[in-house]
């Protein structure tokens, strides 16, 4: 059942990040209904590569939600809404600003309407400000927060990551805000509004680049696979003799000192004694003359905190993250069976699951409304007038 076990989340989102606040409550047993808009459905449903009539990816950004189509540009259709919000505790949404608004969704009008509710609501740059209105997506809000500036080559243009990392960043913060708030209308009674940016997670994470800079005046410059404090500790992806790359990571003074422990036992003891820059490089060379498994080994021998650069191919052919449960095997609705990560955090006591893969679109309409009272020749009119599918 899962430790959030009767909490309902309404969820009106699209790829991404709105979709994986509400994946990650859905994993720990909170009823997510997800409204899609008959016939078109989340976008999320034909990004990348298909299997059957949606993608691989909404097999996993979907699973554990309920799927329901429901026009609510319709007047019938916002009462519908407003109908499955009366016993809702969470709305989720990250349209632009003032799209709910206009459809009769404020959070002014929730509130006052249904004053338990907490809405999530995630946007390119916020409800508030002077770029509020912009619009936003992701790869916008990582060059913003700073995360883009960082990554990349020093004698390079920056680069994006290749996965939707202010997305998901912010789908993790917004599910911490809705529990917050939940913690919140405990004590109070009332619901309250949670307004993200798709950015501020990941301000938040690259905790020292303002401090640093308004005191300091130094601006992190990017170097590649190395931390942006130069000298400050040695950290870098290695290519091996068998084209495979290792990373090192001596974070500490301890694990530092490990390296050069190493280097002066290999006979390098001038490389060992030297900056950490003229000792990553003797590093890199020597690596660079080892099989991948053969350096990650004596590595590992000598303390020092290393592995190897994993593809999705080293990933689910991987013993610890099998053990671990790290990925598992879940049916979508056609029968297919889909590999896909597990759950995260992992609780010891009352853990989350995966029950079912994301649903086809509108696969829960009647059960969903059957359960506020529509149904029967209702139901049947709505969705012959196009309200409900």
């Amino acid at each position: 059942m899962g430790p959030l076990n009767g909490i309902r989340v309404v969820e009106i989102g699209h790829a991404l990040a709105g979709p994986f606040a509400g994946v990650m409550l859905a994993d720990f047993g909170a009823d997510v209904i997800k409204i899609e808009q008959p016939g078109v459905g989340d976008s999320m449903r034909a990004m990348g590569p298909s299997l059957d009539d949606s993608s691989v990816w909404w097999s996993v950004t979907g699973r554990n939600k309920r799927s329901i189509c429901i026009d609510y540009k319709k007047p019938e259709g916002l009462a519908v809404v407003h109908s499955l919000l009366e016993g809702a505790d969470v709305l989720i949404e990250n349209l632009r600003p003032g799209v709910m608004a206009r459809a009769g969704l404020g959070w002014d009008e929730l509130h006052a309407r249904h004053p338990q509710l907490v809405m999530l609501s995630i946007s390119g740059y916020g409800g508030g400000g002077p770029y509020s209105d912009r619009p936003g997506f992701g790869k916008i809000a990582e060059a913003f927060s700073g995360a883009t500036h960082l990554t990349g080559s020093a004698d390079a243009p920056p680069v994006h990551p290749g996965y939707s990392l202010a997305d998901a960043s912010s789908g993790l913060m917004g599910a911490f805000g809705i529990m917050v708030a939940l913690r919140d209308r405990d004590n109070t009674g009332a619901g309250q509004h949670i307004d993200l940016a798709l950015y501020e997670p990941l301000l938040r994470m690259i905790e020292w680049q303002v401090p640093l800079h308004e005191l300091h005046g130094w601006t992190a410059k990017r170097l590649g696979a190395q931390f942006p404090f130069g000298g400050a500790f040695l950290t870098d992806i290695c290519e091996t003799a068998d084209g495979s790359n290792v990373v090192i990571s001596a974070a500490t003074t301890k694990a530092l000192n490990s390296v050069r422990s190493m280097l002066a036992g290999l006979g390098m003891d001038e490389a060992a004694a030297a900056p950490v820059e003229i000792m990553n490089e003797a590093l890199r060379q020597w690596i660079r003359t080892k099989q991948r498994e053969e350096v990650v080994e004596i590595l590992r021998a000598h303390d020092v905190v290393a592995g190897p650069v994993y593809s999705p191919a080293d990933i689910v052919a991987d013993p610890h993250i099998k053990a671990r449960g790290n990925i598992v095997t879940v049916e979508d609705s056609s029968g297919a069976r889909i590999p896909m990560p597990g759950v995260v955090p992992q609780l010891g006591a009352s853990p989350g699951s995966v029950r079912w893969a994301g649903p086809a679109l509108g696969e829960h309409s009647d059960d969903v409304l059957r359960e506020i009272g529509i149904e029967g020749e209702e139901l049947a009119r709505l969705r012959g007038e196009g309200v409900i599918s």
